[in-house]
């Protein structure tokens, strides 16, 4: 334990926060913030198993908050199918500009819905034919598989379908959960995730607790629209992440 783990798990604090209290924006904000610090390599083996420990919790806590329909017959499959042609263009597409102009664009439009909110005020805002919602999340599901930072993409795609803040939050979270247990399992046979990794991973459960009491305690007393405004900032923040890292 040293000053920079220290400093680490205050990110590491802030990124179970935003996956408690919104359902997504750990990982990258950990990633960008951490590797200040340590290799991303090293981030993502201590990271994985904690991060799944909180995609358990919120599954055992709050499924039936799970939209299954809505994650069963769009989610699933068209950001499954994305995700399989972007880990399958990785080489022929992997490049920095590229990351960078999703990054803007991830930006540009949560501005935009953000200050269209505001001007709204308590109005409903319209949601996405269901072409466009479909489009989203396959392209959500086209970057994560190129650069591992498509949420952005399913968020908006998701806020957008007038889900009530649990739903939202739930149905996401299964998402990361089936991501998150590909992902472990292949770090673990990989060899990157053994003895060593998981002690750091051990150290750093006094944050995961922090994290989902801040979370839980925020998550219930917002209300429905500030949870909206709340989730396009962090979209904003996201994708200035996505632009930086």
């Amino acid at each position: 334990m040293d000053i920079n783990f220290i400093l680490f798990s205050c990110f590491a604090t802030l990124s179970y926060f935003s996956a408690i209290f919104a359902g997504f924006g750990g990982i990258i904000i950990v990633l960008t913030l951490g590797t200040l610090l340590y290799p991303i390599k090293w981030i993502l083996a201590v990271m994985l198993p904690t991060t799944l420990i909180l995609n358990v919790y919120i599954f055992i806590r709050h499924y039936k908050y799970i939209d299954t329909g809505l994650l069963l017959k769009r989610i699933l499959p068209f950001m499954g199918t994305g995700l399989f042609i972007g880990l399958a263009l990785f080489n022929l597409l992997h490049g920095e500009l590229l990351h960078k102009v999703f990054g803007m664009f991830v930006i540009l439009v949560a501005a935009q819905e953000l200050v269209n909110l505001v001007r709204r005020g308590p109005q409903i805002s319209l949601p996405l034919p269901n072409w466009l919602s479909s489009t989203y999340i396959f392209v959500a599901g086209l970057i994560h598989g190129i650069y591992v930072s498509g949420g952005p993409a399913l968020v908006y795609a998701m806020n957008k379908m007038q889900l009530e803040k649990s739903e939202f939050r739930s149905t996401l979270s299964m998402v990361w959960l089936s991501s998150n247990i590909f992902l472990t399992g292949s770090y673990i046979i990989a060899g990157k995730i053994d003895l060593v990794s998981l002690k750091f991973s051990a150290y750093l459960l006094p944050s995961v607790i922090i994290g989902v009491l801040l979370g839980e305690m925020l998550h219930s007393r917002i209300p429905e629209r500030t949870f909206k405004i709340t989730v396009y900032i962090l979209l904003m923040v996201s994708g200035a992440f996505i632009v930086l890292k």
